[in-house]
């Protein structure tokens, strides 16, 4: 077990889910009900070495945080087979822009080594949100700030060789 969950190791599920969650900023503002809800409904799942969770063009529907292990983001090359984009290690939460609208990826998501992941869904996530409307502005407040720090890092400082760096804050 790794050191993200071992300190939760004598709690029930359902408690360590939802102290995990506290932990990530995309729920650290939501009302202890909502998150309680979240926390159960969202499940576990193991993955060995190589699984994809969802390949290119898949509508995966689903966040993830990673609690044990790691995932690779990889992308078809025309020459290559797989090009590592990114990799998520423990403590890493993805995907939540799949909790709020159904999008083809754009890359493959597979466990590089052997890998436990907390999912949850946008079916039940949408339900979540209908049952606490105040979550709404609080996820979409947390979730731009996210925007805002991913244009930042991968457009204005690390491609400063890009002539046509305009990201997502230029829609």
């Amino acid at each position: 077990m790794s050191s993200f969950t071992e300190k939760n190791d004598h709690m029930p599920e359902m408690q360590q889910n939802m102290t995990l969650l506290k932990e990530i900023p995309f729920f650290s503002t939501f009302p202890v009900k909502a998150l309680k809800l979240i926390a159960f409904v969202a499940t576990r799942g193991s993955f060995s070495q190589g699984d994809l969770l969802y390949e290119e063009g898949d509508a995966p529907g689903h966040a993830y945080l990673v609690l044990d292990g790691s995932l690779i983001l990889t992308t078809q090359g025309k020459i290559t087979k797989n090009t590592v984009v990114q990799r998520f290690t423990e403590g890493d939460f993805l995907g939540s822009l799949s909790l709020f609208c159904c999008m083809p990826a754009l890359f493959n998501l597979a466990a590089e080594t052997k890998a436990t992941v907390l999912t949850l869904g946008r079916t039940q996530f949408s339900k979540i949100l209908t049952q606490f409307p105040e979550i709404h502005p609080l996820s979409l407040k947390i979730l731009f700030k996210e925007i805002h720090r991913w244009e930042r890092t991968n457009i204005s400082e690390a491609a400063p060789s890009c002539s046509t760096r305009i990201g997502i804050t230029a829609l």
